[in-house]
């Protein structure tokens, strides 16, 4: 790689490794959320905590004069799931990103790998829905891993090569979602009956002990601590964690012309993440209501997706030019509107596997472009505050969106909620037109 540093393709290599192994940790229970709450929900096996979200649940059902769905009620509780653990992220992803500037990548990378052990020695453990709930709590708090490496991209790559190792960043979560949830789904299926989440728990833990080592002993420290600030006043804190100063991205220092074309890629990401990810957490209560699909069913599903977003990242958006990323984003919105469309009206197979193809498209794409195109747009020092920040607002689409898709899910049912999803999702790729190219840089001879 021309214009790269000497150690850049060992780092990427080291960083991809990594986070396979920790995006096949994190992705092996999402074919299991429609069996987990089912389990949780059976009478024999509810606690406080479980009843006291299903009769607030029905009071609120009889405030607003909707007649009481029990298929739906599920769908519901996964997206409170969903964005309790997201909004946990959202609390923890920017602060941690910012702290990597001054103490290192590596410390806050272990200090993940940690928490998310903790998280899933939990979960193995979760008997009761309390105890599920809290192994989320610790799991949404220590997931900063994916904007550290962020950061750690743009440590050791140049701006205008800066896509590759995006794409590389990307490409985990493709082998991850690949490769996860059919590893989660066939070891709940080998597990004992009334514990079926066991195998994946410890699939998750042995998964997360490999990151660890691979941190700890082999990849290197990219961070420059002599370019950074030291992290210390609380108006700094509040710069990362406000909403308000988030979309301000009053975090990054830059020039206003800079500053706004970082705000408005920072809205393009946050709409569409904040649709993408409400309908992408509600697609398996829509396959396993429509379709009766189970955990192996529900992996395949991912392993479709995987199969498709793996040669999109490697080869096309890996290999597109800086300049030529806002396209590449462009093609990710158009796919998406389509991709939830077919998913609102599909009662067949193919129908539903050809929304799931464009739907690979967008996933593929958009936010790697998006990520691509928000760093380049002003060198900084701060590279963890601004992957951080960014990477931040995401979680607060991912904390949001969840819910309310669930509760339009619930209320409306799944056709109205994807169609509805659909069409909002014309507004930010209307707002991605706006954003400028990145000039082309002539390759040196």
């Amino acid at each position: 790689m021309r214009n790269a540093p000497p150690d850049s393709r060992r780092v990427t290599l080291l960083l991809f490794s990594a986070l396979v192994a920790d995006m096949l940790a994190f992705t092996c229970i999402l074919p299991l959320f429609p069996s987990i709450l089912n389990y949780y929900s059976k009478s024999e096996e509810k606690d406080w905590l479980f009843e006291s979200i299903q009769q607030n649940l029905v009071k609120f059902e009889r405030l607003i004069g909707v007649p009481g769905n029990e298929r739906y009620h599920n769908s519901f509780f996964g997206g409170l799931l969903g964005s309790l653990f997201s909004a946990l992220q959202f609390v923890a992803s920017p602060t941690l990103g910012a702290l990597s500037d001054t103490y290192g990548r590596k410390p806050l990378m272990i200090l993940s790998a940690i928490g998310t052990f903790t998280s899933y020695v939990v979960w193995l453990y979760s008997k009761s829905f309390s105890l599920f709930v809290l192994s989320r709590v610790i799991g949404g708090l220590s997931k900063a891993n994916i904007n550290v490496a962020t950061a750690i991209i743009t440590d050791v790559y140049p701006p205008e090569q800066r896509q590759r190792g995006m794409a590389i960043v990307g490409m985990s979560y493709s082998v991850g979602f690949l490769v996860g949830p059919m590893i989660g789904a066939f070891f709940s299926k080998i597990a004992p009956v009334n514990q079926f989440y066991t195998t994946p728990a410890y699939f998750s833990i042995v998964m997360t002990i490999i990151y660890f080592l691979i941190v700890f002993f082999a990849l290197p420290e990219t961070g420059l601590r002599s370019q950074v600030e030291k992290f210390k006043s609380s108006s700094r804190v509040k710069q990362l964690v406000h909403p308000g100063e988030l979309f301000k991205f009053s975090a990054i220092e830059a020039p206003a012309e800079k500053k706004e074309q970082i705000q408005h890629i920072g809205w393009v990401y946050f709409l569409y993440l904040f649709l993408y990810a409400g309908l992408e957490f509600t697609l398996p209560f829509l396959t396993h209501e429509r379709f009766g699909f189970d955990s192996m069913q529900q992996g395949k599903i991912y392993l479709f997706r995987g199969l498709l977003m793996l040669p999109i990242q490697g080869h096309f958006v890996r290999k597109t030019p800086m300049h030529r990323q806002k396209l590449v984003a462009q093609v990710g919105l158009t796919c998406i509107v389509p991709a939830f469309l077919l998913c609102a009206i599909a009662e067949s197979l193919p129908v539903l596997y050809a929304g799931l193809a464009l739907y690979a498209i967008a996933s593929a794409t958009v936010v790697t472009s998006l990520t691509c195109l928000v760093t380049n747009v002003y060198p900084t020092k701060d590279h963890g505050a601004l992957a951080g920040v960014f990477r931040s607002l995401g979680a607060l689409s991912r904390a949001l969106g969840p819910v309310l898709a669930a509760s339009v899910f619930w209320l409306l049912g799944p056709t109205l909620c994807y169609t509805i999803g659909a069409f909002l999702l014309l507004i930010p790729l209307y707002l991605a037109r706006k954003i400028p190219n990145p000039p082309k840089v002539e390759k040196e001879n």
